[in-house]
């Protein structure tokens, strides 16, 4: 089994925009994720095409079928940021920070890959999931807490 990763620097769109469509792309087969990201109308989904085009022409040189290969794995990560002023009034500046991300997929072969993508979601959910349980403490009450017993001193 072989499993093909690509990468795509310096990417000129924030993380935050581009997770959301990351999360409908993974675990899905190869030709599936390629039809979500044709019909999302966003601009992260137009980046990540190119980048699953792009792996897909890799398997195609290593003579791997893209019938049978899905999406192992799919993130991005914060990139460098560019630092820009806003001239407000009375001579000062806002900051303005233009961020761009890195974008990593990684696609595998067979049935398997798509397995482990799932398994390793559903540890996440679960471990999300594990609280302890508020244990329940019955509290009797005596007759001193029940009452307003009042000592009175002559």
């Amino acid at each position: 089994m072989m499993d093909i990763k690509v990468k795509s620097l310096y990417l000129k769109l924030s993380p935050t925009k581009m997770r959301p469509v990351l999360f409908g792309a993974r675990g899905k087969n190869v030709n599936e994720a390629r039809t979500f990201l044709t019909f999302t109308n966003k601009k992260g989904a137009k980046m990540i095409l190119s980048l699953l085009k792009s792996a897909l022409a890799i398997a195609k040189e290593n003579d791997l079928e893209a019938d049978n290969m899905y999406v192992k794995t799919i993130y991005c990560n914060e990139g460098p940021r560019l630092g820009r002023r806003k001239a407000r009034s009375k001579g000062m500046a806002y900051p303005i920070t233009k961020r761009m991300c890195h974008l990593t997929l990684v696609i595998g072969q067979g049935e398997e890959a798509k397995e482990e993508t799932v398994k390793e979601e559903s540890t996440k959910s679960e471990k999300k999931l594990d609280k302890p349980e508020a244990k329940e403490v019955k509290k009797e009450k005596t007759k001193s807490e029940g009452q307003n017993s009042k000592t009175v001193k002559k």
